[in-house]
C-alpha cells in the first residue's frame, strides 16, 4: 500500500509494485517486468487479432463469391481440443477424457467406501488422535490422547475432479471436501466440546484413503487419527452408480467455453500415468 497525491494536493491511496516499487500498478501488470504486456493482456490481444482477422477472412469470401470465384470451406475447429476438421459435440479426445474420467472417479470412490467401511467412520464413531499438547505439571509438552466424535459425514461430491478448480492457473487444494464433522470430548478448555471439520483421517499406516487422495489429487489431508468405536456408515445413494458418475463427469464437461488445457485435472492424470 502507498499513498500519492492527486491534482487537488490531496493523498490518496495506490498500490505499490513489489517488482519495480513504482506506485499505480502491482506486480502482476508491471511495464517492466512485462514489456510486451501481461499474459491475459496478450491473450485478449491475440483474442482481438484472430477476430479481426475471420472479419476480413468473411469479407474476401463474400467479394469472391460475388465474382463468382469458387470459395473454398472454412476449416470448422473444435471448441474443446482446438484441433481443426470437427466441432465440440463431435470431439473425440472430450469423449476419451470424460471416459477416463468416470473411470477414475469410480476408483477413487471404491477405495473412499473401502477406507470408511473397514474402519467403521460414520456417525457416532470415536476418534483417537495422537497430539502434542502442553503440560502444566510436566512443564512441558508431552504427547496425549485427543478424543472426538463423528456427527456428521458429507460425502457428496467426492470426486478426484472436486479438487481442481476448471482454470488455467487456479488448483483448488484447500477444497470443500470437510467431510467429517467432530465433536471434541477432551476434557480441557481447548478442545471440550469444539466442533472441528476434516477431510477425512489419516491414519499412520501406509496406503489410507486420505494419503493417497492427498498424493494423487491434493486433496487437503485429513486428521491423523483412528476410530476407537465404529460408528454407523451412511453413504449417498447411488455413490458408486455408474451411471451416476458419467452424469456428474458430464456437467463437469458442460461449460462449452472451456477449453481443455482449463482441466487441470487431466494434467495431473497425465503426470500420475508417467510415474
Amino acid at each position: 500500500m502507498a499513498y500519492i497525491r492527486d491534482e487537488n494536493g490531496n493523498y490518496k491511496r495506490t498500490v505499490r509494485c513489489s517488482y519495480c516499487w513504482e506506485t499505480g500498478h502491482s506486480k502482476r501488470a508491471c511495464p517492466d517486468l512485462h514489456p510486451n504486456g501481461t499474459p491475459a493482456q496478450q491473450r485478449a490481444r491475440a483474442r482481438e487479432e484472430e477476430k479481426a482477422q475471420r472479419k476480413l477472412d468473411r469479407a474476401q469470401r463474400k467479394l469472391d463469391k460475388a465474382a463468382g470465384i469458387k470459395v473454398a470451406k472454412v476449416p470448422r475447429k473444435c471448441g474443446y481440443c482446438k484441433e481443426y476438421g470437427h466441432m465440440r459435440r463431435h470431439c473425440e479426445t472430450l469423449t476419451a477424457d470424460k471416459a477416463r474420467l468416470v473411470d477414475v472417479t469410480l476408483d477413487y470412490r471404491n477405495k473412499l467406501v473401502d477406507e470408511v467401511v473397514s474402519q467403521g467412520i460414520g456417525k457416532g464413531a470415536l476418534v483417537a488422535s495422537k497430539v502434542r499438547a502442553w503440560s502444566n505439571v510436566a512443564n512441558d509438552y508431552v504427547s496425549t490422547t485427543r478424543y472426538a466424535m463423528i456427527t456428521k459425514t458429507d460425502f457428496e461430491g467426492m470426486a478426484p475432479y472436486a479438487n481442481w478448480a476448471i482454470s488455467k492457473r487456479d488448483t483448488r487444494i484447500y477444497s470443500q471436501n470437510c467431510v467429517l464433522t467432530l465433536l471434541g470430548l477432551n476434557g480441557d478448555r481447548y478442545a471440550v466440546g469444539q466442533t472441528m471439520e476434516e477431510a477425512m483421517l489419516q491414519d499412520d499406516k501406509d496406503g489410507s484413503f486420505s494419503a493417497e487422495s492427498y498424493d494423487k489429487y491434493h486433496q487437503r489431508k485429513g486428521r491423523e487419527g483412528r476410530v476407537v468405536v465404529p460408528g454407523e456408515v451412511s453413504l449417498p445413494y447411488g455413490f458408486l452408480d455408474w451411471k451416476q458418475i458419467t452424469e456428474e463427469v458430464e456437467e463437469y464437461f458442460s461449460n462449452k467455453t472451456k477449453t481443455r488445457e482449463h482441466y487441470n485435472i487431466l494434467d495431473r492424470l497425465d503426470y500420475l500415468d508417467k510415474q
